[in-house]
């Protein structure tokens, strides 16, 4: 009855050990590689998106706040004028 016990065991150890490897194998396999590095590349370029959307905004409620946000008139004299 014993042997019987660790016999059912060990079978079970061997399959979760089998299918624990073929997966690891199947994500280091080239294909799974690929995927990988696709997957982190979306990931890159959806942050990099973000990014610069929340630039864009602040950058404006930073020309909002400093009153910058329009082009200044040529026809106004009292704008002065950079001599650098």
């Amino acid at each position: 009855m014993k042997r019987i016990f660790w016999l059912i065991i060990g079978i079970a150890v061997g399959v979760y050990a089998v299918t624990r490897l073929k997966k690891r194998a199947q994500v280091l396999a080239p294909e799974g590689l690929q995927e990988s590095a696709a997957k982190l590349a979306s990931a890159v370029r959806h942050f990099g998106d973000q990014v610069r959307e929340g630039m864009a905004e602040r950058e404006t409620e930073l020309r909002d706040a400093l009153g910058i946000d329009t082009a200044p008139n040529p026809t106004d004299t009292t704008q002065r004028e950079d001599y650098r």
